[in-house]
């Protein structure tokens, strides 16, 4: 390369570092001077309207209970009829698709009951 052109370009690369420098301060201190301790509005907090209808507690409890014992009589009905496939077809050679779908869904199922008994 060129000497003088070199020494150009040594002179420009710092002087551009500078001036970039400063003109971002520059930015940063306009902004904090338009700005100064402006915090974002506090929200109310949260309530339900007075027309809001109340739930019953127990009235809750007792649904849970009915879905609960729905859901159990279900999860024992499928878990019956997967021993049943297990117990028909020879798992060490072919594993049925029907017998991984009914897994899942007891699986699933079993994921319910547990999330209505912790409520």
């Amino acid at each position: 390369m060129d000497a003088g052109r070199r020494m150009f370009l040594e002179a420009l690369v710092p002087a551009a570092a500078l001036t970039a420098g400063a003109t971002i301060a520059g930015h940063a201190q306009a902004l904090q001077s338009q700005q100064p301790g402006r915090q974002p509005p506090a929200l109310p907090p949260a309530s339900p309207p007075d027309d809001f209808p109340k739930v019953d507690k127990k009235v809750l409890l007792k649904d849970n209970q009915k879905q609960i014992q729905q859901d159990v009589q279900r999860l024992y009905t499928l878990a019956s009829e997967l021993k049943d496939e297990v117990s028909k077809t020879d798992s060490t050679s072919v594993l049925s698709l029907a017998l991984v779908r009914k897994a899942e869904e007891i699986e699933k199922l079993a994921k319910q009951i547990k999330n209505l008994a912790r409520d």
